[in-house]
């Protein structure tokens, strides 16, 4: 045989390659019968098993045809498209770039993280990027669900639109009990995360130039989502009870839709109080306007008790509330959930049919499975018990060499504290952040989460995926890095 291919690729790959040229250069012909398998194993030294798949190959290229009881044929050989013929571009003017849609126009990648070059020497300890660490009871209770679900002879095939009634079910119940929001199944939508909920948001209850209220600060993917759909975005400063409605109803009229996160706001960490969600309530049934809840985070709280969601307090179907399994879970974990007041249920399933069929079947039965076994409650009680004390040493060596130098908000819950420095002017916030890295320590800015940011240095200091040890040198590091800046 003719033609052998690079010594690193797989052996039933060169022996396909080898008849291909044979086939090619007319050695074999159409209609020749090929020797059989065993016969061809024999004559190359190779186990059986390669030459089925290189026949295989050879099969899916149209090169052979598999009679049963007969043997292996050489078909009609696949002849390209332009065989024979002159290359198109010979015929045709090069045309200019594609045109673009608005949409196109306006929507860009997320940029780098922040961070920069690597520090001069040393280990750095990374608190600018959320890296959520999957719990090893969380990932063996994974696997054994999915083997389970695997053995079984009516393992799910394709995915449910509104997702699998299953997880449904444990999402509801769920929901129930630990945090006292009464829903029924055919309320819930399964989506692959909260970005594909924020996006169906927007082309459900968004038409360009439309107004969107959004927190000041808050998640640079809710803001650009909003504006990437032509929306108009209309900033809300949050203060330390969260979103106050009233002193921004005018700049809110006419709105159709206001993102809000009452229950963990990110990045600040406040949480809304109940006289203000009834309040934002009565302002959205006054105004003609839809209201999001972004769970966003929530779970992971310790040392407080939140209040009543927007979606338990709404009366007429105006709340959408949106939460996400990944970081509550692990984050490879890509699927999320909506709850839809019945009015708006149709609509948004059809907006999603034209995205995709449903999200992964398979995914959708393992998690809920890991939900109704209690295996998934007992995963968030555990992260929360290890995020507190891990809070606290950042917090804590931060706070014993700063002191009035520093002002953190809404340490109750999450994996990230937000920390204010007033003696630093904003202008210094590249400068504080290579001086920290040449300290062994990464920080990240949080001006990407505001529309106007403060004229200070303010951070977004994620600790979820380090130890309390490094959390304590990190802390240290960082406030002698602050100091430094403040002398200059």
């Amino acid at each position: 045989m003719a033609g052998r291919r690079q010594d690193d690729e797989p052996m039933y790959v060169r022996i396909a390659e080898s008849i291909r040229c044979d086939i090619d250069s007319g050695r074999f012909q159409v209609g020749d019968c090929l020797p059989g398998s065993r016969s061809m194993a024999v004559s190359l030294g190779v186990s059986r098993t390669v030459v089925l798949m290189a026949y295989d190959q050879l099969e899916s290229e149209g090169y052979l045809d598999s009679r049963s009881g007969s043997g292996t044929y050489v078909s009609a050989r696949p002849v390209s498209a332009f065989a024979g013929g002159a290359p198109l571009a010979e015929f045709v003017e090069a045309p200019g770039e594609a045109r673009l849609s608005r949409l196109a126009r306006r929507a860009v990648l997320p940029a780098l993280p922040d961070g920069g070059l690597p520090a001069s020497s040393g280990e750095v300890i990374d608190l600018a990027q959320p890296r959520v660490k999957s719990d090893p009871h969380s990932l063996k209770a994974w696997m054994q669900n999915l083997m389970a679900l695997l053995r079984r002879r009516d393992a799910p095939d394709f995915p449910e639109l509104q997702g699998a009634l299953a997880l449904r079910k444990a999402v509801a119940g769920y929901l129930g009990i630990e945090r006292a929001i009464e829903v029924d199944p055919d309320d819930i939508l399964i989506v692959s995360g909260a970005q594909q909920a924020r996006d169906l948001i927007a082309r459900v209850l968004l038409d360009e130039g439309e107004g969107v209220g959004v927190e000041e600060p808050c998640h640079w993917t809710v803001r650009h989502t909003f504006e990437a759909m032509g929306a108009r975005v209309v900033p809300c400063q949050v203060d330390a009870r969260g979103l106050d409605i009233e002193g921004h109803a005018s700049a809110l009229d006419g709105v159709r839709l206001v993102n809000v996160a009452p229950s963990f706001q990110f990045p600040t960490g406040v949480v809304m109080p109940e006289e203000r969600r009834r309040t934002l309530l009565q302002w959205a049934y006054a105004h003609d306007a839809c209201l999001v809840e972004d769970d966003f985070d929530c779970e992971h709280r310790f040392g407080v008790r939140t209040s009543p969601s927007l979606w338990s307090l709404d009366r007429h179907g105006r709340v959408i509330h949106v939460s996400s399994f990944a970081r509550s879970l692990f984050p490879a974990l890509q699927l999320g959930y909506m709850l839809l007041p019945r009015s708006l249920r149709e609509r948004f399933l059809a907006v999603k049919w034209l995205a995709d069929r449903g999200s992964i079947s398979m995914q959708q039965h393992v998690l809920a499975a890991c939900i109704t076994s209690g295996q998934y409650l007992r995963d968030l009680r555990r992260t929360a018990h290890r995020l507190a004390p891990r809070h606290r040493a950042l917090h804590d060596a931060l706070q014993a060499r700063l002191g009035d130098a520093m002002m953190v908000t809404g340490s109750v819950a999450g994996g990230s504290i937000f920390v204010h420095l007033p003696r630093l002017p904003r202008s210094a916030t590249g400068a504080l952040m290579a001086e920290a890295l040449e300290r062994g320590v990464r920080i990240r800015s949080a001006e990407r989460f505001h529309q106007a940011p403060p004229d200070h240095v303010t951070l977004v200091l994620s600790y979820a995926g380090i130890s309390e040890a490094n959390l304590k040198r990190a802390g240290a590091r960082l406030a002698e890095a602050c100091l430094a800046m403040a002398e200059r």
